[in-house]
């Protein structure tokens, strides 16, 4: 029998892996069994992880799964530190799990590269399909399925939003942690391409995960004549999104983010309800211990998102919000 070239035969195994052949069905999962969910955290106990964990174990709640009683979680956590995501997650695999809950790009790029046939969930992913966790949104073809946030036209939308509510602007500052700039370069580099368009100069800031410095990131950002900050879609940030309001309002500097629950301490805020999304991703884990395959279900994206605006941190910087920012907001803050 001829030998196919090297690269016909990967195209046939691509294919064959996106239509699910190749690979020994799952048994089915015994129902007296306590379902096992395996989940891999960035970083656990910070304000944004317990807002999107509450989100998770209500979703599982609604559905008749509870800890203790037929769930059983597998948690491992990197306590930010980038670099063990992809040991913890080998760790989670040897224990035998029925789903991994892997909810963005560093945690679901280690759930990968650990397994490529436990059934696997995304939560904040924002474009699988550019990424090659699928081959489309409507039909994923693999063993990674889940919601996506869509942040390739917020990126763009949040700095529009930020050069509308500060008048002169030319630089923005964004907070960035080095280790995942390799797993996030899709969306740094919508971050540039947004920045480039509007005319901006867009100047990171280095932050640490493991051990974030939020002062640090604010003399930074005046050391670097920034104007006003504007979040990154990284998983990192979005722990630290809250105390760098706080910071960022101690030193009279605008910052615009993505988590409308943390909009008290901002001068805007336009994104996702990522406990909804979280809430959402849970779904998809119970359709899948009842048997559903990932390859077959829909990666869905957001439903909605929020534009928050804060009347009153824009008058303690000293700014007017136009009439035109306030007619589209769905939350004012006066």
């Amino acid at each position: 029998m001829p030998t196919l070239p090297d690269d016909r035969r990967r195209a046939l195994l691509a294919a064959a892996a996106a239509m699910g052949l190749g690979a020994a069905p799952r048994p089915a999962r015994p129902q007296d069994k306590p379902a096992r969910i395996g989940w891999l955290h960035l970083r656990r106990g910070g304000p944004y992880a317990t807002l999107t964990e509450r989100g998770f174990r209500a979703g599982l709640e609604q559905a008749g799964y509870a800890e203790g009683r037929n769930l059983v979680f597998v948690h491992r956590s990197a306590e930010g530190q980038v670099r063990r995501l992809r040991a913890l997650a080998r760790e989670i695999v040897a224990e035998g799990i029925d789903v991994f809950f892997a909810p963005a790009k560093p945690m679901a790029d280690a759930a990968w590269y650990a397994s490529r046939k436990i059934p696997t969930v995304i939560a904040t992913v924002t474009d699988p399909v550019v990424v090659e966790y699928a081959v489309s949104l409507a039909r994923p073809g693999k063993h990674i399925t889940g919601v996506t946030t869509a942040n390739a036209e917020l990126i763009g939308k949040r700095l529009q939003l930020l050069a509308e509510l500060v008048p002169g602007l030319e630089r923005v500052g964004t907070p960035i942690e080095p280790a995942l700039l390799d797993a996030c370069s899709e969306e740094v580099t919508l971050m540039e391409t947004a920045a480039k368009r509007l005319k901006l100069a867009l100047v990171q800031l280095p932050v640490k995960t493991d051990d974030p410095d939020v002062e640090k990131v604010v003399r930074e950002a005046q050391r670097e004549r920034v104007q006003a900050l504007v979040t990154a879609p990284m998983t990192g940030n979005l722990e630290i999104t809250q105390a760098l309001a706080i910071a960022c309002g101690r030193a009279r500097l605008p910052f615009v983010h993505d988590i409308p629950q943390f909009a008290a301490d901002s001068l805007a805020v336009y994104g996702p309800d990522f406990e909804d999304i979280f809430r959402r991703a849970a779904g998809y884990a119970v359709r899948i211990l009842k048997g559903e395959k990932p390859a077959e279900m829909p990666i869905e994206e957001p439903r909605d998102f929020r534009l928050i605006v804060n009347q009153a941190h824009a008058r303690m910087l000293g700014l007017t919000v136009p009439q035109r920012v306030l007619v589209r907001a769905d939350q004012v803050i006066a």
